[in-house]
């Protein structure tokens, strides 16, 4: 049975949507740790008059990470930072004043800029020569614990955010991959049909499953080389060349 991408690779693509996580930016559990340390730490310092100890805090805080993803992967709904901290407050049969919330909802959002996470090899390089194309771009992209505007910043950081018309991060369309509305609300945005879309992701159950749910095409960024899907990229530079093979685009915008 030929795939997607093989089936309406005749239409000419006018959007391309991108994953960010492991796509573009790479998602290390040693940076997530530590800014899980800080968010912990606020919430404990927070919390300091009323005696509650910093591992219950910490246990607290991990089983709000269970929870969370668990959730979010039964519901394909997102759950917002600020639910995440009236978890773990709950816990404790916690309530804080406004001021104190916001306080520990800043430092939980701004962790991401202690500990950043790099660049995917090759993502600069490729997404200019995405860009080039004159195609319109967008990232579609769940949040977990760092909302979409600090992920922003992160793609300003590293002068990228300009190639993205639109983005659309998982705490601000109330859906998460694969959940196909927010791939039809791309659609809708600009003006495009399915056919005219690509979706690159490194995620089957979310990127690949989530572009099929909405009848897209896609293509699979197999990071560890184990190309369970095709079309199937190793690297972004990989991806690239195969996007060019593929699927035909209005070349007089960029020869």
């Amino acid at each position: 049975m030929r795939n997607s991408g093989e089936r309406k690779k005749k239409k000419l693509i006018k959007l391309i949507s991108f994953d960010l996580w492991n796509t573009i930016i790479e998602d290390r559990r040693e940076l997530e740790d530590k800014r899980g340390e800080i968010r912990i730490r606020k919430i404990y310092e927070c919390l300091s008059p009323l005696n509650i100890e910093l591992e219950d805090i910490r246990k607290a805080y991990l089983r709000m990470s269970n929870w969370l993803f668990e959730t979010q992967d039964k519901t394909k709904r997102s759950i917002g930072t600020e639910k995440q901290i009236k978890y773990i407050l709950k816990r404790f049969g916690v309530r804080v004043n406004q001021i104190v919330f916001d306080e520990i909802k800043k430092a939980y959002e701004s962790a991401i800029f202690f500990y950043p996470p790099p660049l995917v090899e090759g993502a600069k390089e490729t997404l200019k020569k995405f860009y080039n194309l004159g195609i319109d771009m967008c990232i579609i992209s769940d949040a977990g614990r760092t909302p979409g505007w600090a992920l922003r910043k992160i793609l300003e950081k590293y002068a990228l955010n300009s190639y993205f018309k639109r983005m659309y991060f998982s705490d601000e369309t109330g859906w998460v991959k694969p959940n196909k509305k927010v791939f039809l609300k791309a659609l809708k945005d600009f003006k495009v049909r399915k056919e005219e879309m690509v979706h690159i992701g490194d995620k089957i159950e979310k990127d690949i499953e989530g572009a099929k749910n909405a009848g897209i095409n896609y293509i699979y960024f197999s990071r560890d080389g184990n190309c369970e899907v095709n079309p199937c990229g190793k690297t972004l530079p990989e991806i690239y060349d195969i996007f060019l093979k593929l699927f035909p685009i209005a070349r007089s915008l960029f020869s």
